[in-house]
């Protein structure tokens, strides 16, 4: 489900997490508050059409995400501070052992020391989870379209493989036909020789009338 779609569901109205105008680098436990903010303020223009056009690559699944937010257009905010660098910042081994309170708390503390307004970076990560989102709708579809091809195509196999089967069957019917024919005829070639061998025993003292074996 595209994130632009679920914040929808939210509602119009958001509330972001950040710290109080006070003493921002003062050790003690910061003071938090929510700024309201409008679902229009966190949603950017990307440039769809330069990711679908991506996503029409062969390896398509091999675009590095970067690729991916390039081709959208997503610029780093004015501060410098994405969601990559949050990321970063929470998996440091400094944040790494805090509790969540812990690590929220010295997060909106180091934002606010930087100057960075924490609906930079969530814009910053709404534009590119809509890129992604984007690259994925149009993968899917060219997805769609190769699966499809590739059903008729097994369908197709399938259509042939029963006619071979068939055909087959056909041919082992023949086989079969034929075989009994061989038998049938061998044996009255045999019974023609038997016949003829012991007509001419009348008139000969030994066998010169060749009869085959009846297991050959």
């Amino acid at each position: 489900m595209q994130l632009i779609y679920m914040l929808r569901k939210l509602g119009d109205r958001l509330g972001i997490i950040e710290i109080c105008p006070v003493s921002p680098q003062d050790s003690a436990p910061v003071k938090i508050q929510t700024r309201t903010v409008t679902l229009a303020e966190l949603v950017t223009k990307i440039e769809v059409a330069e990711v679908r056009e991506l996503a029409e690559l062969p390896a398509e699944l091999s675009v590095p995400f970067e690729d991916v937010f390039k081709a959208a257009g997503i610029q780093a905010p004015e501060k410098g501070w994405t969601v990559n660098q949050l990321e970063e910042l929470l998996s440091s081994d400094k944040l790494r052992g805090m509790n969540r309170t812990q690590a929220q708390q010295e997060t909106l503390r180091a934002l606010a020391a930087e100057g960075v307004d924490s609906a930079d970076i969530i814009k910053d990560a709404v534009a590119r989870d809509q890129a992604l989102d984007h690259f994925e709708e149009s993968i899917a579809g060219k997805r769609q379209q190769w699966l499809e091809s590739k059903r008729e195509l097994i369908s197709a196999l399938e259509t042939h493989i029963r006619a071979l089967q068939e055909q087959q069957k056909r041919v082992e019917h023949e086989i079969a036909a034929e075989e009994e024919s061989w038998t049938k005829w061998r044996r009255r070639k045999r019974q023609r020789e038997i016949d003829m061998a012991n007509a001419v025993s009348f008139l000969i003292d030994q066998p010169i009338i060749s009869i085959e074996d009846e297991t050959s």
